[in-house]
């Protein structure tokens, strides 16, 4: 159909032309050429025709259907076929042909292009392209593919030192720098190996997050380690995570970054991620440290540098350890830019090519890989990270581990052994107010027709690691009522407990008994054998209408009590405590003053234990003697 129109448009057009060189022939000189419209090489200008029409450079297959359409040709020659562009179209397939026209499944061969495609295998098909991880075989650890030893097997760096595990009683017996001595040894020749240690605080909370590879623009992937490929050491310089990357933060600024990546495009070929990250400082801090200091950022992200942490890679505790294909190989990294203006990131936007939730920073490497000696300065970490999860670190559980790791850099073999201080405090807080009788006997006073009951102890408990200490009190009868106002017998207990915060405890147990037995009276001359004052006459004791004491407060007292003295004809009076044994309690006072003064002494109950006290003021005319109670 198109044809046909096209001809006859095409025929329509030359007798148009036609007609028109009749017209104005005598006004237009002549033009020679094909003037036969089913040439192919009609010239419809032409007015005169030179016999040079031709009538098979346009002829072929007009089927736009067909594998030999011909876009050009006029005119079908009969030669259009439908067989020669139908072919496999599916990419993965052995013989993918990519200049099929029209599918055809049936054709597709998936089998003789099957084989091992890991180089690092003694299996490795080079013109395999589709991989069957079934063909791929590997030599035995220590031996290469024709069974020869490596000279590697057993080389693992073995640790001399015993690491035990450690128990202390406080926080501050925790070992924060770790032992130099620590010796390891290459396992198989014996030969002393360096040792590297860091410490992680666990007395406080700690975070985890888990990481996954990063997208952004371009390839990515967990870590990546740019030249590998240029070397014929990897398929691809991208390695995503064999599980989860796993990043925990600790209270003295250090993060460890663990887990296996594998390469995207040679899952065979693996790393065991191991890098340490230390001196944690704000963003903002870090920026006011170094004028250089500046952060990473993808297009079109920002971070808030006062939410971000930047953290230094250290270069003696970060490795990627060869697993898999990579077995025997290692790359030790150490941080870029080496002068340090720019840190590794966590934080929003902080793994550089997102704007998620992120770590990231940059890493020059060097090491062996597949027995070859590497270096590179160019590799990175990119992770987005999962929310923060908190470890509480309970208080009594606090504990510090020191990391210690060896490399045998002639085989790649590495060791890490772990050395764990932990804090199980055993020793429970003690009571320390001796000022607390733990019995004491109470008496009923005749005058008031009461039996006065001290108050509590103060509490007086001491932890051995200087912490706070919970505290409790509690108070049961044991017998009898106190409640009466008689002289009827009656047992008060009570208890005084402190619990520490790892859960040790110590109670002290005051008992109070009341056997009904009256208040003594103070001896007349008590002091005749134990206290003499030479210059003190014993007074004449005489009646008189104003008394010698006008009060005792405040009383009962836990502390302290003021005694207030009214000098009369007096120019000295003496003060002496007694318990109700008739002993001596505190030391005696003796003060001065002037008939008329009024004077204020204290009398210091902080000493002694809680009960009753009878304290005697002495004249030279006057002798009184008052009840006094000292509580807690």
């Amino acid at each position: 159909m198109s044809l046909h129109l096209s001809n006859s448009l095409r025929f329509g057009s030359v007798l148009f032309f036609a007609a028109l060189s009749f017209v104005t022939a005598n006004a237009q000189e002549t033009v020679t050429g094909c003037m036969d419209i089913w040439a192919c090489n009609f010239n419809d200008e032409a007015t005169e025709d030179d016999g040079t029409c031709e009538y098979s450079s346009c002829l072929g297959c007009t089927n736009q259907y067909a594998c030999n359409y011909d876009p050009t040709a006029l005119y079908n020659d009969g030669s259009c076929e439908y067989l020669s562009c139908v072919g496999c179209m599916v990419e993965l397939a052995c013989n993918f042909d990519p200049l099929a026209l029209f599918p055809s499944t049936a054709a597709c061969d998936f089998e003789s292009c099957v084989g091992c495609t890991d180089f690092t295998a003694c299996t490795f098909d080079p013109d395999a392209t589709l991989t069957d991880l079934n063909e791929c075989e590997y030599p035995e650890p220590g031996l290469d593919c024709a069974g020869n030893t490596t000279n590697c097997g057993g080389c693992e760096p073995v640790f001399l030192t015993e690491l035990p595990f450690t128990s202390v009683n406080c926080i501050d017996e925790l070992p924060l720098i770790p032992d130099n001595a620590i010796v390891a040894i290459n396992g198989c020749t014996g030969d002393t190996l360096d040792v590297h240690s860091y410490v992680v605080d666990v007395t406080d909370d700690f975070t985890n997050n888990v990481g996954v590879t990063a997208d952004g623009m371009g390839p990515d992937g967990a870590i990546r380690v740019f030249g590998l490929t240029a070397l014929g050491l990897a398929n691809s310089d991208y390695f995503a995570e064999t599980f989860p990357l796993l990043v925990t933060r600790y209270a003295n600024g250090t993060a460890v970054v663990n887990g296996q990546v594998h390469n995207v495009l040679n899952p065979n070929l693996k790393w065991n991620v191991h890098l340490v990250l230390e001196d944690a400082t704000l963003g903002d801090e870090w920026l006011g440290q170094n004028p250089e200091a500046g952060f990473v950022t993808a297009f079109g992200c920002s971070v808030d540098t006062s939410e971000v942490m930047v953290y230094r890679l250290s270069p003696d505790h970060s490795y990627l350890n060869g697993a898999g294909g990579y077995e025997g190989s290692y790359l030790h990294l150490s941080h870029m830019p080496f002068n340090e203006s720019k840190r590794f990131q966590l934080g929003e936007g902080g793994n550089s090519v997102n704007c998620n939730y992120g770590l990231g920073g940059w890493f020059a490497w060097e090491g062996r890989v597949l027995g070859e000696e590497v270096n590179g300065m160019s590799g990175d970490l990119v992770i987005d990270l999962d929310e923060d999860v908190t470890n509480e670190v309970a208080c009594g559980s606090e504990a510090v581990v020191h990391f210690h790791h060896a490399l045998n850099a002639e085989c790649g073999l590495f060791t890490e052994s772990i050395q764990i201080f932990s804090r199980s405090d055993q020793e429970a807080p003690q009571w320390n107010n001796t000022n607390c009788a733990d019995a004491v006997s109470l008496c009923f006073d005749i005058a008031t027709q009461t039996t006065a009951i001290p108050t509590p102890c103060a509490f007086a408990f001491e932890d051995e690691c200087g912490e706070p200490v919970q505290t409790d009190f509690t108070e049961s009868v044991l017998d009898g009522d106190p409640d009466l106002a008689n002289d009827q017998p009656f047992t008060i207990q009570r208890a005084y407990t402190g619990v520490d915060c790892s859960g040790n405890s110590t109670t002290f147990v005051q008992t109070l008994v009341f056997d009904g037995s009256a208040c003594p009276v103070a001896p007349a001359s008590p002091l005749e054998s134990t206290w003499s004052e030479p210059n003190l006459k014993q007074p004449k004791i005489t009646s008189s209408t104003q008394p010698m004491v006008s009060g005792l407060y405040p009383n009962p007292t836990v502390e302290s009590s003021t005694l207030e003295i009214n000098f009369q004809s007096e120019n000295f009076v003496k003060i002496i405590v007694f318990d109700l044994t008739g002993e001596i309690a505190l030391p005696p006072q003796i003060i001065s003053g002037l008939p008329g003064d009024i004077l204020n002494c204290s009398l210091d109950g902080s000493t002694l234990r809680p009960g009753c006290y009878l304290v005697q003021i002495q004249g030279e005319n006057q002798r009184t003697t008052l009840r006094w109670t000292v509580g807690r």
